[in-house]
């Protein structure tokens, strides 16, 4: 009867294998190494890494743009305000279909047709003007062919009545119509040289 180590020496899975000469392992060695050398990390060392880069990402991304709003936000706040310049017929006593609107400057009302005549869109160019005082200015307006043919027609048949101009939907001006307008109109609201190039330099950025 066989003892315990004779059992278990007969039982060693290596015990029946050939013996390896020193060229085979070293090369066995080597194709070990060269395989570790090659393998993939584990799926949460991968997961990590990526989670690392988009965070990496993410961080870049916010400095760059709180570095842009710092260099851009002097610019932004040195840009001109768009103007909405309109003309508009009007009355000087209420009437159905007109609403009634006070005139800048002084306490006269007018009563303001719905039609817009024309906006930004109809003037093909505008510039400082000085007035009668030397303190006060005006804007010379310019209409396009679209404008000037739409003041044309809508002031044909109005003579006598006032002409309201307004100025981001304030009445600056209402003048009694004497003859027709057709391709400019002289915009006064006593304004100063600097309200002035505000409003010429507004109306250019709404078209």
């Amino acid at each position: 009867m066989k003892n315990i180590s004779e059992l278990l020496r007969e039982s060693d899975p290596l015990r029946h294998e050939p013996t390896e000469s020193l060229g085979q392992r070293d090369r066995r060695r080597q194709a070990i190494l060269a395989a570790a050398s090659g393998a993939h990390l584990p799926a949460w060392a991968e997961s990590r890494s990526r989670l690392a880069v988009l965070a990496g990402v993410i961080l870049l991304t916010i400095a760059a743009s709180l570095l842009g709003w710092r260099v851009r936000s002097p610019l932004v706040s040195d840009l001109q305000a768009a103007v909405r310049f309109e003309i508009r017929l009007a009355e000087d006593g209420p009437a159905p279909g007109l609403s009634e609107a006070k005139v800048a400057d002084s306490g006269r009302s007018i009563y303001l047709h719905d039609e817009i005549i024309v906006t930004n869109a109809d003037i093909a160019a505008a510039r400082v003007v000085q007035a009668s005082g030397a303190s006060q200015y005006s804007v010379d307006v310019k209409f396009n062919a679209s404008g000037t043919n739409k003041m044309r027609a809508a002031t044909a048949n109005h003579i006598g009545k006032p002409v309201a101009i307004l100025i981001d939907g304030r009445v600056v001006m209402a003048p009694l119509l004497r003859t027709p307008i057709a391709a400019s109109a002289i915009v006064s609201g006593n304004f100063t040289k600097a309200q002035a190039q505000k409003i010429v330099n507004g109306i250019g950025l709404q078209r």
